[in-house]
């Protein structure tokens, strides 16, 4: 895969790898373990059949017209590929990114201190290419309404950032929100104090329940909301207010 990647660590700084550099491995699995049957043919998976963490391994060439610019564009990589982080991949189609980690580096023959063929293998625990750009849904109900959200592309159920605002004049006390398309998957949330000009902040993939940036987690009853690809009809009851669904689609 030949596209321009970057990679970009935990303090924002980013790296951009040289453009002969490449995706050479992106191989994904699920979680197995088959036994065979008894008393019969084939065999039974006991594991859970989730997919695993993945490897993704870059090539590319190390190259310079002088020793010096070789020894500080070695020293660059080396350093930023210790860190980890985001790796993104940006061509005229997408511009998708990947959290990488635990880097193992394999080196040909360093040819006179000026170029040298380099591979580098990246652990990434959760395994999905995410969108670079976060996706945005706001949509502002005048009080019970119901609303469709599109995720259509992604290749895996998405765990949304949801925030509700209470910018349309009314306190809101008591919010739900369901959605019809996960099984009619609801969580409810009961507080007093999300008067107006509060927000409330729910994040379905760290599990984090917030209200003005202070935990509420326990105001949050039912279960946390997801968004399966494809169309999502969202069901809210309450008072007026925005709802704001913040996500990235998953990509294998």
């Amino acid at each position: 895969m030949s596209a321009n990647l970057k990679l970009e660590d935990s303090a924002g700084n980013i790296y951009n790898f040289p453009p002969d550099f490449w995706i050479e491995n992106d191989s994904w699995s699920t979680n197995k373990n088959i036994v065979n049957k008894f008393y019969a043919p084939g065999g039974r998976n006991i594991a859970d059949g989730f997919l695993q963490s993945r490897t993704i391994t870059i090539s590319g060439q190390i190259r310079a017209d002088s020793q010096g610019e070789y020894e500080t564009k070695y020293r660059t990589f080396i350093q930023a590929v210790l860190k980890g982080g985001k790796l993104t991949i940006s061509n005229d189609t997408v511009s998708r990114y990947i959290e990488v980690k635990l880097p193992d580096g394999s080196n040909g023959q360093e040819l006179g201190q000026r170029y040298k063929e380099i591979s580098i293998d990246f652990v990434s625990e959760d395994t999905f290419w995410k969108d670079a750009s976060e996706n945005l849904s706001i949509n502002v109900v005048a009080g019970d309404d119901s609303f469709t959200i599109d995720t259509t592309g992604t290749d895996f159920v998405i765990s949304p950032e949801i925030e509700i605002e209470a910018d349309q004049g009314v306190d809101l006390p008591s919010v739900k929100i369901i959605n019809k398309n996960d099984g009619s998957a609801t969580f409810t949330y009961i507080d007093p104090l999300f008067v107006q000009g509060d927000i409330v902040n729910i994040n379905s993939e760290t599990g984090d329940i917030k209200r003005n940036g202070g935990s509420t987690a326990d105001k949050f009853t039912g279960v946390f909301v997801r968004l399966q690809p494809g169309s999502n009809i969202i069901e809210y009851e309450g008072g007026a207010a925005t709802i704001i669904f913040k996500y990235r689609r998953l990509y294998l």
